[in-house]
C-alpha cells in the first residue's frame, strides 16, 4: 500500500512537470533532453587525472543523444601534457550504453567507444590501434564507470523505481515501476 502511494505521488508530480513520455504496464516513462543531461554532466568537470604518460584534463561536456541509436554521445574538450611537450588541447567524444545504478542513483556509461579524438586539428581516433588503443580503453572506461551522466536524487522517490534507462528518439527514457 505504502508503495503504491508513493508511485501515485511520483505519478503526479510528473503529470505536471508534463515530461512523461507514455505510462503503460511497464511503468511510467519520463523523457530527459540532451540539455538536462549536459547540465548533469557540467556539474560533474572538469576532471583531472594524472597518468605513467602525462596528465589529462576533459572539460566543457555535452551529451548528444542520437535518433536511431542506443548510445550517449558526451563530447568533452581534452587538455594533455607531460614533461616532454606543452599542453595540447582537443577535442573527445565518447559514446557508451546508459545503465542505471540503483546504489548511487545514478545513471553511467558502459562499454565506451572512442567516437572521435582530435589534437590541433589532427584526427587521431583513427589511429588509436592495438597497444595505445589497449592502454586509453581502461582510462575512458574508468573515467566513465565512476562519472555519472545524470543524477536521480537518492532521497527522493524517483530513485527507488528506475527499471530501465535507454536513448530513444533523440531523448534518455527513464522507466519507473514497481
Amino acid at each position: 500500500m505504502k508503495k503504491l502511494s508513493i508511485m501515485i505521488a511520483l505519478l503526479a508530480t510528473l503529470l505536471l512537470t508534463g515530461c512523461i513520455q507514455n505510462i503503460s504496464q511497464n511503468g511510467l516513462t519520463v523523457r530527459i533532453p540532451a540539455s538536462t543531461v549536459t547540465s548533469s554532466l557540467e556539474r560533474q568537470f572538469p576532471i583531472k587525472q594524472s597518468f605513467a604518460y602525462g596528465d589529462v584534463e576533459l572539460s566543457n561536456p555535452k551529451a548528444l543523444l542520437s535518433r536511431g541509436s542506443n548510445r550517449v554521445v558526451t563530447g568533452t574538450s581534452i587538455g594533455f601534457s607531460n614533461a616532454l611537450i606543452p599542453k595540447q588541447q582537443g577535442s573527445l567524444y565518447v559514446s557508451g550504453v546508459p545503465f542505471f545504478d540503483a546504489q548511487s542513483g545514478a545513471v553511467y556509461l558502459r562499454e565506451p567507444m572512442i567516437d572521435k579524438l582530435e589534437f590541433n586539428g589532427y584526427k587521431l581516433s583513427s589511429m588509436i590501434q592495438g597497444p595505445l588503443k589497449s592502454a586509453i580503453i581502461p582510462i575512458i572506461n574508468e573515467i566513465f564507470r565512476t562519472t555519472p551522466i545524470y543524477k536521480i536524487n537518492r532521497s527522493s522517490l524517483q530513485g527507488s523505481f528506475v527499471k530501465n534507462v535507454v536513448v530513444d528518439n533523440g531523448e534518455l527514457l527513464v522507466t519507473f515501476g514497481l
